[in-house]
């Protein structure tokens, strides 16, 4: 074992040894009076609280210790200049080179070319006003990032056509889709890296077959977003239509590139590029910062601590914003795709890596999971995010978002003792078995991110913290963050079921078999 290696295994014992002891209680920490100073911070138009955490001096030292043993500045270079660090795919991972930050003149100038490229042709669809609607077609990156942006951009930026999305294979998201909608002023929009995802040509075929019942030419009615140009062609997409994106940009980490074309349609070029100038911003945060006040370090590392020194299984997300109420689903892809993985970069087993990723929006999972919680047996750390600012003008409506937003924090954190509660009901007849039904644990862990607003500065910067995270624990889990091997084998397999649907006599165990012969008959 090398030197480096070895510094790194003593550093993650102490970490294992320190969380089995079960981590300091939370809102004793608070005697410390420079804690908020120590464990919060602002980035642009993010504040971050990290003191709600079991994190005390002790444990930060530890979990700096980690990023140093393992490389992480060293990492962070050779991420940013572009060095293939998807090994298995022999990659360059450079996302943020899309935002300004990373790659070599060539790809810079790529990236130049086609931020142009894609600047004049949604100025020149919204000065024509030939169109009222976009479809935008994808799933995954190609669908949950747009999806998610053009929610949030909703609260801030007046979209100038109907953008809509299908992603599902299921028919009723095409049909649900293209409800309503007028053929002759729609564009449809087809987002594919590979040009050959099965629920995108599908739902793409059902949209071309909408357009010519309807007497339009899908070819001026078409365009492409796409790594495979071949294929776009092949397809029937004219070459003038398609805009490409490159190899070194994931589908989950593409919504920067051009498969933001149909957000930059609906809402305008300024404002995406806005969105990218917030992403810049945490770009170089990320890049400068010392890692002791580096945001995307700090939420990366206290997830480490949470899940490999205390153990906890997985990671609520509750944005308290109904315009991030797809930010949970977008995270679910970005962190389990990345870094949900039993097996490292060397191929030996990586331990345990990234959380379940869960949640839904504020103040709606206090209706449902939220008893979980606060009682449940399990612990599940939350990330709690919200917006300062009011965009619906409904002001009480967005103080009361807040308050509950807040109070939830509190309450995970400080709890209520069994001995308070007996205090509350006093001589009530069934206190010995209502005081221990009414007891909060207290003692669970959340961060609070609270965004200036809804901008399309805060929602790039937002996007880009969590990118930055999944890096740095991807790093010190020393798995393979860029590749997706996991989405491959259900992908073929689908392939033969569905020609076995269609009369094929392929072998499969018993139980897939059977349920085969029970939709064949």
């Amino acid at each position: 074992m090398s030197s480096t290696s070895l510094k790194k295994s003593e550093i993650w014992s102490d970490m294992k040894a320190r969380g089995a002891a079960g981590g300091p209680n939370i809102a004793n920490l608070f005697s410390d009076k420079d804690r908020l100073s120590k464990m919060s911070l602002t980035v642009g138009k993010i504040y971050a609280d990290f003191s709600k955490h079991a994190v005390d001096d002790g444990t930060f030292k530890i979990l700096m210790d980690l990023a140093k043993a393992c490389d992480l500045d060293g990492w962070r270079t050779r991420f940013l200049s572009g060095e293939r660090i998807n090994v298995s795919e022999n990659r360059a991972v450079l996302h943020p080179a899309l935002r300004g930050l990373g790659g070599d003149a060539g790809v810079q100038e790529a990236v130049a070319d086609m931020r142009v490229r894609m600047a004049e042709f949604a100025d020149q669809i919204r000065e024509q006003g030939r169109f009222e609607n976009i479809v935008h077609i994808g799933i995954g990156g190609s669908d949950l990032g747009p999806r998610l942006v053009a929610d949030g951009l909703k609260a801030t930026v007046d979209a100038q056509l109907n953008l809509v999305f299908a992603e599902n294979v299921d028919g009723a998201s095409i049909n649900d889709a293209l409800d309503g909608l007028d053929p002759t002023k729609t564009m449809v929009v087809v987002v594919s890296k590979s040009f050959g995802t099965q629920e995108t040509k599908m739902n793409a075929d059902s949209a071309r077959a909408w357009l010519k019942a309807a007497g339009c030419d899908p070819a001026d009615h078409v365009i492409a977003v796409s790594a495979n140009r071949e294929g776009a062609v092949e397809f029937g997409i004219a070459p003038d239509n398609i805009f490409d994106f490159w190899d070194w940009v994931g589908g989950r980490y593409s919504v920067w590139s051009a498969v933001g074309l149909s957000l930059q349609i609906a809402y305008g070029p300024d404002a995406f590029d806005e969105f990218l100038g917030g992403a810049a911003l945490m770009d170089a945060h990320f890049a400068q910062a010392d890692f002791n006040k580096n945001m995307p370090v700090l939420m990366a590392l206290i997830g480490v601590w949470n899940r490999n020194g205390l153990g906890y299984d997985s990671l609520a997300v509750i944005p308290y914003s109904r315009r991030l109420r797809k930010f949970s689903a977008f995270l679910q892809q970005l962190e389990m795709e990345s870094n949900g993985k039993a097996i490292g970069r060397d191929g030996k087993p990586a331990g345990q890596t990234c959380p379940i990723i869960w949640g839904d929006e504020g103040t709606n999972g206090q209706h449902a999971f939220f008893q979980w919680l606060h009682q449940g047996s399990s612990i599940a750390p939350v990330d709690f995010v919200a917006v300062a600012t009011d965009h619906e003008g409904r002001p009480n409506h967005h103080k009361a978002l807040l308050a509950n937003c807040i109070a939830q924090s509190e309450a995970l954190m400080v709890g209520k003792t069994e001995a308070e509660v007996r205090e509350e009901l006093g001589d009530h007849p069934k206190a010995d078995e209502l005081a221990p039904q009414k007891t909060f644990f207290g003692n669970r862990p959340s961060t609070t991110l609270l965004l200036d607003d809804l901008s399309p500065e805060a929602l790039g910067s937002l996007i880009a913290l969590y990118e930055h995270k999944v890096f740095v624990q991807g790093v010190i889990w020393g798995v393979n963050s860029f590749d997706q091997w996991g989405v491959q084998l259900g992908k073929v397999l689908a392939t033969q079921v569905l020609s076995d649907l269609n009369g094929g006599n392929g072998k499969h165990d018993p139980s897939t078999m059977a349920l085969i012969g029970r939709l064949k008959t």
